[in-house]
């Protein structure tokens, strides 16, 4: 398994967080089935990611005010919530990866 999340300086654009994602099993005509799998699969992951950082980021930054124009201090805000989301997620994606690893090796 390997994952990847695209830098704090490619928010909001797409990314191929499960393109190099490998799920064994045999090879065959199955090859462009999981490709398109892998890609629904990719876009499913990148939009959820996108919108619970927009949700958390804009809670955290704004809370209950709605104010007309977003200041200075919000642009910070949420410039460094959603780097500290997107790193967190990537920290967590990792360990999982770094875990199936170590499953799939033990096995007989």
């Amino acid at each position: 398994l390997k994952w990847s999340l695209p830098p704090a300086s490619h928010r909001g654009t797409r990314c191929d967080c499960l393109g190099a994602m490998s799920y064994g099993g045999g090879g065959g005509g199955g090859g462009r089935d999981m490709e398109q799998l892998q890609q629904s699969l990719n876009a499913m992951v990148v939009q959820l990611l996108q919108n619970e950082v927009r949700k958390e980021c804009f809670d955290k930054c704004f809370g209950t005010r709605f104010p007309d124009r977003m200041g200075r201090s919000e642009q910070v805000c949420l410039a460094k919530c959603m780097d500290r989301m997107y790193e967190a997620h990537s920290i967590v994606v990792k360990a999982s990866v770094e875990m199936a690893q170590n499953l799939a090796s033990q096995e007989p």
